[in-house]
């Protein structure tokens, strides 16, 4: 009789499983349950659970508006637009506020630094140092208010995605002005307004594509093909007419590789035997879209014509760029590791080839290793390799755990850095403020993966963005 009634009193206790489960389950808690003396993220931004629109505040407010003028590209003093100033105001806002700024991980600190430096010393050597400086101003605005904003603000799936949702519109708008109010260079190509190149009307082709084939794909899953179609063919037909109007080599190159990188990994980075099954869809969809280029009358025969021209090695589209790029490496032999300083190198270039335009070369790593040195360059190369290693670090901790659309989400991000990337092969600066944007929303979501639950309870002073399934 007693050791019956010893079992069933041992029986009533609690094991260490049903122990951990109920501490599991106050951590849970205890995270739906901010503090009222700071901001506490609360919601994971990948997150499957739908807790509706959330209360946004005047600062959010600014931050969703400001993703809208983004693309817009409003200038009002000099190279500052009106994106500078309103992301400048949110910095003053945080800082007097009860946010705290969440600025990049400590091994990102000694790159962004020393790319500075060597921006700075190389200043030394500018023709025009004012110039040189402008650029390191907005470089500095890029990494010590642009991306720490971002990344103290998006703490929610609704700031993540409205943000996506009015960036894309921003993009529209000047495409449709340009569709609707067409103005063109000389050889038939349609300028957007806010720049004399026409290359810039079609670069949001190649980096927006994904974001746009994702939410297609999400709304597929949800059972409403019928109305995502509706919406997302004009949207389609819109940046692919960008894309053929303003005839950009650079732009379709992204373009492709965008859309090959997001097909292919949407829905994980695996190799099995799917793989070539996912090859041969993402052909499929390339293969349509060359073929409503080259075979229909639907849009302009300007990009068809370019690049036919250039496959022919037609001199006058390609010999530019190649005297360019040799006069770039030669500033670089000459001086390895301090350049002529940012936005300088047109200035100097006929004194290293005496044949070539006034220009800065037409890619983005000639360009640095000619303006800044080999140092400078590496460390950006740096800047921009730990972002990708970050966001494959991410989608690989959230594999098991979130379902297709999540997965698709943060590979449309590196699809579209991978676009961004191919593009600045032929492209001399990358400091366009929408670019940063885009790595500034993944990289929130790549550092809220990095640390586990448990550290987001005892971490109450710096929550960070959980992109697991709680």
């Amino acid at each position: 009789m007693t050791a019956l009634r010893f079992n069933s009193l041992m029986s009533k206790m609690p094991t260490r499983t049903s122990v951990y489960l109920f501490a599991e389950r106050s951590a849970k808690l205890q995270l739906r349950t901010p503090k009222a003396s700071h901001s506490v993220r609360t919601e994971p931004i990948l997150s499957d659970v739908d807790s509706g629109r959330p209360a946004i505040g005047f600062v959010e407010l600014l931050f969703l508006i400001s993703a809208f003028l983004a693309p817009l590209e409003l200038k009002l003093l000099g190279s500052f637009t009106a994106y500078d100033f309103m992301i400048i105001a949110l910095a003053f806002l945080i800082s007097i506020g009860q946010d705290r700024f969440q600025f990049f991980p400590l091994n990102f600190v000694p790159a962004i630094l020393l790319f500075l430096l060597f921006a700075i010393a190389s200043t030394l050597r500018a023709t025009h140092p004012l110039e040189s400086v402008t650029q390191i101003l907005q470089f500095v605005i890029i990494f010590f208010i642009q991306l720490p904003v971002i990344l103290t603000l998006i703490r929610t799936p609704f700031l993540l995605r409205t943000s996506l949702l009015l960036f894309v519109c921003g993009t529209l708008i000047v495409t449709v002005w340009s569709y609707l109010f067409p103005q063109a260079q000389g050889a038939g190509r349609v300028m957007a307004f806010y720049s004399d190149s026409p290359n810039r009307l079609s670069y949001p082709t190649a980096y927006l594509l994904p974001f746009v084939l994702h939410y297609l794909f999400e709304h597929w899953r949800q059972k409403r093909a019928l109305l995502a179609t509706v919406f997302a063919l004009p949207i389609f037909y819109l940046m692919v007419w960008a894309l053929a109007a303003s005839a950009s080599r650079s732009a379709a190159s992204g373009t492709l590789v965008g859309l090959m990188v997001f097909l292919i990994f949407r829905q994980g980075f695996r190799i099995n035997l799917k793989t070539p099954l996912r090859i041969v869809s993402a052909m499929m969809v390339i293969g349509l879209l060359g073929y409503l280029l080259y075979q229909t009358d639907y849009f302009p025969a300007t990009l068809r014509d370019r690049i036919a021209r250039t496959l022919m090695l037609e001199t006058s589209l390609v010999d530019d760029r190649r005297r360019l790029a040799v006069a770039g490496w030669r500033a670089f032999l000459d001086s390895p590791f301090l350049g002529v300083g940012l936005d300088n190198f047109r200035y100097v270039a006929r004194q290293y080839l005496y044949s070539v335009t006034n220009q800065t070369p037409h890619n983005l790593w000639i360009q640095f290793l000619s303006q800044i040195g080999l140092i400078g360059t590496l460390m950006f190369f740096i800047i921009m390799i730990k972002w990708f290693m970050l966001m494959l670090q991410a989608q690989k901790i959230v594999n098991p755990a979130l379902r297709d659309s999540h997965r698709e989400l943060l590979w449309a991000f590196i699809a579209a850095m991978a676009a961004i990337m191919t593009i600045h092969m032929f492209l001399p600066i990358m400091i366009q403020r929408q670019y940063w944007l885009l790595y500034g929303l993944g990289l929130a979501i790549a550092l809220g993966a990095r640390e586990p639950p448990a550290q987001i309870i005892r971490d109450t002073q710096r929550t960070p963005i959980g992109v697991e399934c709680l």
